[in-house]
């Protein structure tokens, strides 16, 4: 897809916020979900701005889709960044005052990581970009797209605030993470069929200290 045609199906509101954000000099942390087409929103980003995103991806099972898929994703100018390479990777980008993107809607691995509100339960979350952002003053910016009725696409962007935060430990680790868990909650109720919901993000739920795995 051209440029010239995704300035007539893709708008975003509030890009300033991105730009202010990387004027501070500590990179920028993407987050986002698996919300309407998450990947035309990465994809149109970088056409339409002509900015680069790092974006986290989890390999495919299959490495030729996998090669074929982000392939196609780095066309526009975009890097992937696969999981379970070094975090020191997503470590450098930040000290060049990159993007970085997460999608954060996926069940975290049941021991690392932290039981955060999400929709009224304490579920398994990531809590890497509450922990980067509290170490290294990372700006944190959420967005997510919607499609309209008449097949356009509406990417909302949207400022996390935590400077009252002031120091890296658990609580604010965990209370970073609510927030961000929150703007995803929020973006959801407000199209909740365009969630892409079979990625079973409430598997490991920890309410009133039980532990249930789904």
């Amino acid at each position: 897809m051209k440029k010239e045609m995704l300035d007539k199906i893709v708008s975003f509101e509030q890009h300033h916020l991105i730009l202010q954000s990387l004027q501070k000099g500590h990179g920028v942390f993407f987050i986002s979900g698996h919300i309407s087409n998450w990947e035309i929103t990465a994809f149109a980003y970088a056409k339409i701005f002509r900015g680069k995103l790092d974006i986290l991806a989890k390999p495919q099972s299959n490495k030729y889709i996998d090669e074929r898929l982000n392939r196609y994703r780095e066309l526009s100018g975009n890097e992937i960044i696969l999981t379970g390479a070094p975090i020191r990777n997503v470590f450098k980008k930040i000290l060049r005052n990159e993007i970085v993107c997460f999608l954060v809607d996926q069940s975290a691995h049941p021991i690392y990581s932290v039981y955060a509100d999400f929709f009224g339960h304490k579920v398994a979350t990531f809590s890497g970009p509450a922990k980067m952002a509290l170490k290294f003053k990372t700006e944190l910016i959420f967005g997510h797209a919607e499609r309209l009725p008449n097949y356009t696409y509406y990417i909302y962007i949207d400022k996390i605030e935590y400077d009252d935060l002031k120091e890296y430990n658990d609580e604010n680790v965990l209370i970073l993470t609510e927030r961000i868990n929150k703007k995803l909650e929020n973006a959801i109720r407000a199209n909740p069929s365009q969630w892409l919901w079979f990625h079973r993000r409430f598997k490991h739920i920890k309410d009133n200290d039980t532990k249930l795995y789904g």
